[in-house]
């Protein structure tokens, strides 16, 4: 599983967005006086942006995962710009994977291209992303803190981030009492393991399930000596009696749905959308903590249009595009500013866990090769039995 489960209900956000007209998104806001005065803004840095001394490229060409944008925007940007719409190529992935080979292989083609947190660890090392000069994207300055210097990017040169998630843990109503807990999903003796034996489901992605371990014996999440990894090992091989299996979204969903699971680890946005089609189901953090994961915008080391690059990724980062981007496919943004337009989406836990729960939250962590493999082994023997 890569990702992709967490994404996939994008494929029925695409309802469309009220309002929101070619060339405008004031209609987006219900027109607020202060959502105006925001547009008004944006207009006004763009026209300065064209004003400068950078001369932006007539040509973009953009790799994202599908279903993540409004593409509405595409042509906003277009307008604004003076790049012509045809000129700006917009296509979609489902696998980063694949991203990362075309990036290695070189004249990828790509001058924008949207990665997970672990994926701009790998690409970030290898070489493959080109430096952002962040006086060409002064919007950045809107983004929340917590997302800057990333452990993945850590002296935040790289990488912007786009849109994030959660890892927690869904459940069907008829389990009353929740998942407050890990101990709940790690120790036997509490109760909740025998009581839905077989009912319930972890992911298959090791990252998740080792850091997840961690929090429940309260190690540093980046805490990796051998020690604490054979603790976390042990952990995992008791719970795993207790489990229906390790699943991703094409398992874990339809299992909440007809009830063969009553409780899944798994990511925000599945809820999200399963929410829309069942009802009987909720999401939660547990107390201990759980994954904050994020997509973020890159631009490839041999990107060609990279003035046009860096004008894209500020304008993707503007606060009222961000809140109309944002709503449309369902995710939270990273840029702070932008939560005066969608204070309805702010409301949903599922979407935005509250401040006080997103404190107890890691991203992932960046780890070494060698890490990596010891990671991979260590969840083969725990997956064998």
């Amino acid at each position: 599983m890569v990702d992709e489960g967490r994404r996939s209900f994008l494929k029925v956000a695409v309802a469309g967005i009220a309002g929101l007209a070619i060339g405008s998104v004031a209609g987006f806001f219900s027109g607020s006086s202060a959502s105006q005065r925001r547009i008004l803004e944006l207009e006004s840095q763009l026209e300065a942006l064209k004003k400068t001394k950078v001369i932006l490229e007539k040509e973009l060409r953009v790799w994202n995962w599908s279903y993540y944008i409004n593409e509405a925007l595409l042509d906003i940007f277009s307008q604004q710009t003076g790049i012509p719409r045809d000129r700006i190529i917009y296509e979609e992935f489902e696998d980063p994977n694949y991203v990362l080979t075309k990036l290695e292989a070189g004249n990828s083609g790509y001058d924008v291209v949207i990665l997970p947190d672990y994926c701009v660890d790998i690409a970030r090392k290898k070489g493959l992303l080109a430096e952002l000069n962040k006086e060409l994207i002064p919007n950045a300055k809107f983004i929340d803190k917590k997302f800057r210097n990333p452990p993945y990017d850590p002296d935040w040169k790289f990488s912007v981030v786009y849109m994030w998630g959660s890892t927690g843990f869904a459940w069907r109503k008829e389990v009353e009492e929740g998942v407050t807990t890990l101990e709940q999903i790690f120790d036997p003796d509490y109760g909740f393991l025998p009581k839905y034996r077989k009912k319930i489901s972890m992911l298959e992605e090791a990252m998740e399930l080792v850091c997840f371990a961690k929090a429940y014996l309260g190690k540093d999440i980046n805490d990796w000596s051998d020690s604490t990894l054979e603790e976390v090992k042990e952990v995992l091989l008791l719970q795993r009696p207790y489990l229906a299996g390790y699943m991703g979204t094409e398992k874990y969903y339809p299992g909440l749905k007809i009830g063969t699971i009553y409780v899944a680890q798994a990511y925000n946005g599945d809820i999200v959308r399963l929410r829309e089609e069942f009802e009987n189901v909720d999401f939660g953090v547990p107390e201990e903590g759980g994954t904050m994961w994020t997509d973020n915008l890159c631009i490839p080391k041999d990107a060609v249009h990279k003035n046009a690059a860096h004008a894209f990724i500020n304008f993707l980062l503007d606060p009222a595009v961000s809140a109309v981007n944002s709503k449309f496919i369902g995710y939270a943004t990273p840029v702070k500013e932008s939560w005066q337009f969608i204070e309805d989406v702010l409301k949903d836990p599922v979407v935005y866990p509250p401040e006080e729960v997103q404190k107890k939250m890691w991203l992932i962590p960046s780890v070494s090769e060698e890490i990596r493999r010891k990671i991979t082994t260590l969840i083969l023997e725990v997956k064998a039995g």
